[in-house]
């Protein structure tokens, strides 16, 4: 899942409105969670990406936090759209409502190389046997049945399941493009068993009317996410 990492204090958590909140539903009972932050784009120059794997607590809120908020009004400009002034907020209530989940216990950090190719280089998720392993991967060619990976080092993988996760956005931050592999590694070669979406970013900048299909079906989207909640309350 493609979020905004934003820190609750210093605390590693995300935000997530709730027509995500049945993916969300599954992070609680993880035993481990990770969150990468591995854009060479947003990355301090010269430093490397990081990773953060823990256990999550997910919370919760009929608003989110102002700290929170004013985070990633600053870090997701479109989001200014919807909450930049209390009148927008009151307005898009159910886009201020959020599911915070956070990082309350982190077992370990790791760094990574920056992905530098949005198209090509994508953050490689397995459990090792010891708990979550994180490698940036880069291939040529992902559409493949078997893909060839490179990585820093020898990926050496032993059949066991695998994601590979992209994503790629325009400069403003208002085009995002998130696409999955998952399949078996078996040493670089990652044999592929289901995809969604590809990597790639439509270079059009979207239409009046694609914009306004886009508003609303996020709003249906976080509108039931949160009448399932209440329901389930």
């Amino acid at each position: 899942m493609t979020v905004i990492p934003l820190l609750d204090g210093e605390v590693p958590c995300a935000a997530i409105t709730y027509d995500r909140a049945e993916t969300v539903a599954s992070l609680a009972g993880a035993g481990e969670v990770a969150l990468a932050v591995t854009d060479g784009r947003v990355l301090p120059a010269g430093a490397d990406a990081a990773a953060v794997v823990g256990t999550a607590g997910v919370v919760e809120h009929p608003a989110l936090d102002e700290a929170l908020l004013t985070q990633e009004l600053r870090k997701f400009p479109p989001s200014r759209a919807l909450a930049d002034s209390l009148l927008l907020r009151r307005e898009n209530w159910w886009y201020v409502a959020r599911i915070v989940v956070r990082l309350d216990r982190v077992h370990r950090v790791h760094e990574l190389a920056p992905r530098r190719d949005a198209a090509r280089d994508a953050l490689l998720v397995r459990d090792d046997g010891t708990g979550l392993r994180l490698d940036v991967a880069t291939a040529d060619d992902w559409s493949g049945s078997q893909v060839a990976l490179r990585g820093t080092g020898a990926l050496r993988g032993d059949g066991a399941p695998v994601l590979a996760h992209g994503h790629d956005f325009s400069p403003d931050r208002e085009r995002w493009a998130s696409w999955g592999v998952r399949g078996h590694l078996r040493g670089d070669r990652l044999e592929v068993t289901s995809r969604e979406g590809v990597p790639g970013l439509d270079p059009r900048p979207p239409r009046l009317l694609e914009r306004l299909r886009r508003s609303r079906a996020l709003e249906r989207g976080c509108r039931r996410g949160i009448a399932a909640a209440e329901r389930g309350a």
